[in-house]
């Protein structure tokens, strides 16, 4: 039993930092950062999960989906990502 515990507290604990560095990444405002660092650190595995579903993707991500999207329509190659 005592390595399941210990796999779950090395998945929250990963997670958690996850998140947190996401969180800070996106720039969401001082309150709404404050908000969702509280819901993450109270709540270990409902507030992580809660983030990721909540979520809303920037709007460079989605430009960029839209972008390939409409290169895939037109019959050209996606674009290549990687070296």
């Amino acid at each position: 039993m005592g390595i399941i515990w210990g796999a779950l507290i090395v998945l929250a604990v990963c997670l958690w930092f996850v998140t947190v560095f996401d969180l800070f990444k996106r720039h969401l405002g001082a309150g709404a950062t404050a908000a969702w660092a509280i819901i993450i650190l109270v709540i270990p595995y409902a507030g992580p999960l809660a983030y990721w579903i909540l979520r809303k993707p920037p709007a460079d991500e989605v430009q960029r989906s839209v972008d390939m999207q409409s290169e895939i329509r037109r019959g050209a190659r996606p674009p290549r990502v990687g070296p």
